[in-house]
């Protein structure tokens, strides 16, 4: 759901200078490719691999609020990368003026399409963060599936066509899912699959990239993953049904069917909204991921989801 990553030169000296005040000896580093808003480098040093990250869309105070929530997820037990702390106290340092936070390099991979197992632990994961890393955690993090101010904007100024006719007939029939009362529960909000690395030799999933994270309603993120993990061409019911079940084990509890319905609904407007605006300023997106790619999964979503009933 990020844009193209912001044009933040970050030289090997930078790199070498950053890493000093996490105590860490720079060997060799490279950027990694994909980035989207942030910068991302892969640096081998004396005490491991870690991934140096450049957060160009928080100020440093969010940056620091954004540490707290991370660090709070790794206490929890929730497979995350370990931030590094810094030499002299604290999680973020900056490059210019934007902060800066490292953690652990994660060995594995990120395949396009989990398999269908795959989805049901990834969707157990989830039901862990929202029941596990809940407990008496509080956060200041804006919560990103919500209609912002360019969103709505954007909304507005759509030209006449089928899109259009979607995005606000959509919107104007799942605006009332934030508005559900429900325990606020820490939530990732852009659960894709080059959001999770199946570790090398079978030691399961790490949910990355928590930068869209905040305290949230649990079905948000469901809807959410719904998209990014059952739908590529089409929706899946299948690969949802594998979601769903993980998702009951992990958490222990069922959400409404026909509110995570609307949920993800409400998210694909979104997505695709923030897809547009992006498109019309030129920023390449990768393969798949245009507004009128999540305007067809949407409408594939909402055309077979009967199928998931009993």
């Amino acid at each position: 759901m990020s844009t193209a990553a912001a044009d933040v030169p970050l030289t090997g000296k930078d790199a070498a200078e950053l890493l000093d005040a996490y105590g860490l000896t720079l060997h060799r580093a490279r950027l990694l490719p994909g980035g989207m808003e942030n910068v991302h480098l892969k640096a081998q040093t004396g005490s491991g691999t870690v991934v140096v990250t450049v957060l160009n869309k928080k100020t440093p105070a969010q940056a620091e609020e954004y540490a707290r929530f991370l660090r709070h997820l790794e206490l929890a037990g929730i497979p995350t990368p370990r931030l590094r702390p810094l030499r002299d106290g604290g999680w973020v340092t900056r490059h210019g003026a934007r902060p800066v936070i490292v953690c652990d390099f994660v060995d594995g991979r990120s395949p396009a399409r989990l398999p269908a197992r795959l989805v049901h632990e990834a969707g157990f994961l989830l039901g862990r963060v929202h029941r596990t890393a809940a407990a008496g955690f509080d956060s200041a993090l804006r919560p990103h599936l919500r209609l912002h101010d360019d969103d709505a904007d954007t909304l507005a100024s759509l030209p006449a066509g089928p899109f259009a006719r979607w995005a606000r007939s959509t919107w104007h029939a799942v605006g009332h899912v934030p508005e559900h009362d429900a325990p606020l529960v820490p939530v990732h909000g852009d659960l894709f699959p080059d959001n999770i690395v199946v570790r090398s030799r079978s030691r399961g999933l790490v949910i990355l990239d928590w930068e869209d994270g905040s305290l949230d309603l649990p079905h948000l993120d469901v809807g959410m993953a719904l998209l990014g993990l059952c739908g590529r061409r089409g929706f899946s019911p299948r690969r949802a049904r594998h979601l769903l079940a993980g998702y009951r084990q992990g958490s222990g509890a069922a959400l409404n069917g026909d509110l995570v319905r609307d949920a993800a609904l409400y998210a694909a407007v979104l997505v695709a909204l923030r897809r547009h605006r992006w498109q019309q300023e030129h920023r390449r997106l990768p393969a798949g991921r245009s507004a009128a790619a999540m305007h067809h999964l949407a409408t594939s979503l909402a055309d077979r989801w009967p199928r998931l009933r009993p």
